[in-house]
């Protein structure tokens, strides 16, 4: 029969572990197991348990944060963030004229459609109607929307007929959105909807870059784009450090700091 002082136990474990977590973004089972004097089963128990309230995300050999996005693309869209302004200005000032450029839904995707310099001629084929909305003005630009099933949450066209137009067209670039990036995990997202087109447009592309805002890094969302090293990734690099960017450098990421 588990005691009260049992129950304090656990939840002082359980404490513990989320303030690494939220330190740290990863944990692993066993220098967690080393550091709390338990055993690793110990730890396992209690990784599920906080696994199944929805505070963190287990992965093999320990646990990561999960993705902290707002669930629509309006909650996130509204969040006016500087990182993402900068990120989108780079990746679109680093489009080259002539390009053929497959554009995934986002608000950082649309932050980039919106932040192509006026006189580039691209091609932007996309799937994401606010992007679309986003380069109404443009005076160079010609723009491809995709058609299929319209996810409101997620301002995003999906389905077969969004994929099978993807699959029609050779990009020199894609650039995919993710919520979120772990270097063991990968690029995932919180939509399930979205999976087999961001997948399509990795697959028609001869280069994948996928931009990544600070917060997005080292947590994990359910469901998976694509592994650390399919896709090149581009983050802000005054806040991620030297260390972080060599160490994923070393691991075969091929990764652009901003």
């Amino acid at each position: 029969m588990q005691t009260s002082e049992d129950v304090d136990l656990v939840d002082d474990r359980h404490r513990w572990l989320l303030e690494q977590l939220a330190e740290q973004r990863r944990i692993t089972t066993n220098a967690a197991a080393d550091e709390l004097g338990v055993s690793v089963d110990t730890v396992r128990r209690d990784l599920r348990a906080l696994h199944d309230r929805g505070l963190l995300r287990r992965v093999h050999g320990g646990a990561v944060q999960l993705s902290p996005l707002s669930p629509s693309f309006s909650g996130r869209a509204n969040d006016h963030s500087p990182e993402r302004a900068r990120l989108a200005n780079a990746v679109a000032e680093s489009f080259q004229a002539g390009q053929v450029i497959g554009l995934d839904a986002g608000t950082t995707t649309t932050a980039i459609a919106a932040a192509i310099p006026q006189s580039l001629e691209v091609t932007i084929v996309t799937n994401n109607p606010a992007a679309a909305i986003a380069l109404g003005d443009h005076r160079s630009a010609s723009v491809i929307l995709l058609g299929g099933d319209v996810d409101l949450r997620w301002m995003a066209t999906t389905g077969a007929a969004t994929v099978d137009a993807i699959r029609s067209y050779q990009f020199d670039l894609a650039v995919i959105g993710a919520c979120s990036y772990d270097l063991t995990v990968g690029a995932t997202t919180r939509s399930q909807y979205e999976v087999e087109t961001k997948r399509a447009m990795i697959t028609a592309a001869a280069e994948t870059l996928i931009p990544l805002e600070s917060t997005k890094l080292g947590t994990v969302a359910p469901f998976r784009i694509a592994g650390p090293t399919d896709a090149g990734i581009a983050v802000v690099g005054e806040s991620v450090g030297r260390k972080t960017i060599g160490q994923w450098r070393a691991a075969g990421v091929d990764v652009t700091s901003i």
